[in-house]
This record gives structure tokens, C-alpha cells and sequence, in this order.
């Protein structure tokens, strides 16, 4: 009879020793739980701060990096200005004849000439300054003979061309005085030269003759060939 009485009451006390291992066991696993969830809640602030300052950053930059653009914008258009008022632009293709600034950094006069441009494919003509004393003896219309210097007329021969028009504005030169532009056209732009003919240059160096009746006028260079040449004419 003891001994049935003494079995349930080690039944009891196994039961009851297992229940507080349970419970125990689940006391731990809830304080392993609450620190997954402080360390969770604890990751989830590191998220956010850290997302929270990258975008802050980023933010930062991106304010930066505008700013710096506005700058460099400025900067650019700046630039565009200086290169735009520091280029000349031709109207046309062709060769730079009679620079009038030949030194790095020189000043020119507003409205001044620099140079002139001869037109790629351009007839050429010839530009000669005829002097007071003897534009009243010059018409259009007129012969003129005109010697190349790159070929010796003795061995090539001349050209010959017309006065085609004779300026009526003086101009101040400062070696010749008063001159007055004459354009001379040109019958041919080429010189015979052996078997063929060898086409004239813009800038190859001329002098010529006007013939004015039974005087002749002789023009020494000034300026190269271009579409208006620039020569110096005097009475011989």
C-alpha cells in the first residue's frame, strides 16, 4: 500500500520538476527574444540613421554639384564671350592679304581694318594706288602691262589688263600721301610658262604700266595680288 501511494507521488514531483524545466526553458527563450528584438529594433535604427545620412549626403552633393555646374556654366559662357569678341570670323574662304596688327597682344582702334580677305576662287584682280599728281591722267578703261615678279618678264613675258575702275575718294598713305584706289582686271590669271600656263597667287608681288596716251604711268609695288592689288603708281 506504501509503496503504490509513494509511486504517484514520484510521478507528481517529476511532472512537476519537468513543467519548471518548461517553464525555465521558456523564460530563456522570451529573454532570447526580447534581445533578437532589442538587436532587430537596434539594426533597424542603424538602417534608418544610416539612410537617413547617406540621403543627407547625397542631398548635400547633389546641392554641390549643382552649384558647381551654375559655376562652370558661367565660367563656359564667359569663356564663349572672350573667344567670341578674341576670333574673327571670315564671311568667306580665302587668303588673309595686308594684316594690319603683326605683334602678340597688339591693340587695334574700333572699326579699324585688320586685313583683307581674298575669296577662295576669286577672279583676281589687281588694286593699285595711283597718286594725286596722276589720277587726272587715269580712265577706266585704259591697257595696262603688268610684270610678275615671280617671273622674270625677260624670260616670261607680261600680262595685260584694263583699268576697270578708278576710285574717286582719296586715301592717306603714310609714305605716298594722297592715293586713290584703281582696280585693274586682269585679261588672264595665269602666265605662260614652258608648254603650259602657271596660275597667278593671291599675294604674288606685280608692277605695271597704265598707258595713258602718249604718256605711261608706272606702278611699283605696295601690297601683293589680291582681288584689289595694292601697288604704287608714279609718271615716268
Amino acid at each position: 500500500m506504501a509503496a503504490e501511494q509513494l509511486m504517484p507521488l514520484v510521478e507528481l514531483l517529476e511532472q512537476e520538476k519537468e513543467q519548471l524545466d518548461v517553464e525555465r526553458s521558456l523564460a530563456q527563450q522570451q529573454a532570447e527574444l526580447q534581445v533578437l528584438k532589442a538587436q532587430a529594433q537596434n539594426r533597424r535604427e542603424q538602417r534608418d540613421s544610416f539612410l537617413a545620412r547617406t540621403q543627407r549626403e547625397q542631398h548635400e552633393l547633389l546641392n554641390r554639384s549643382q552649384q558647381e555646374i551654375a559655376v562652370l556654366e558661367q565660367q563656359l559662357i564667359r569663356g564663349r564671350d572672350r573667344q567670341r569678341l578674341q576670333t574673327l570670323l571670315a564671311p568667306v574662304d580665302g587668303v588673309v592679304q595686308q594684316l594690319a596688327v603683326h605683334t602678340l597682344g597688339g591693340a587695334v582702334q574700333a572699326a579699324q581694318q585688320l586685313l583683307v580677305i581674298v575669296p577662295e576662287g576669286a577672279e583676281l584682280d589687281a588694286e593699285v594706288m595711283v597718286l594725286n599728281k596722276d589720277v587726272g591722267f587715269v580712265r577706266a578703261g585704259q591697257p595696262v602691262e603688268i610684270k610678275v615678279d615671280a617671273f622674270p618678264y625677260t624670260r616670261y613675258g607680261t600680262l595685260r589688263g584694263t583699268v576697270a575702275h578708278v576710285s574717286g575718294d582719296a586715301i592717306k598713305d603714310e609714305q605716298l600721301g594722297l592715293v586713290f584706289p584703281t582696280r585693274i582686271r586682269l585679261e588672264r590669271a595665269a602666265i605662260a610658262a614652258g608648254q603650259g600656263w602657271m596660275p597667278l597667287q593671291a599675294g604674288m608681288s606685280v608692277t605695271g604700266e597704265i598707258r595713258t596716251g602718249e604718256r605711261r604711268v608706272i606702278n611699283y609695288l605696295l601690297s601683293p595680288i589680291r582681288e584689289y592689288q595694292s601697288e604704287a603708281l608714279r609718271e615716268r
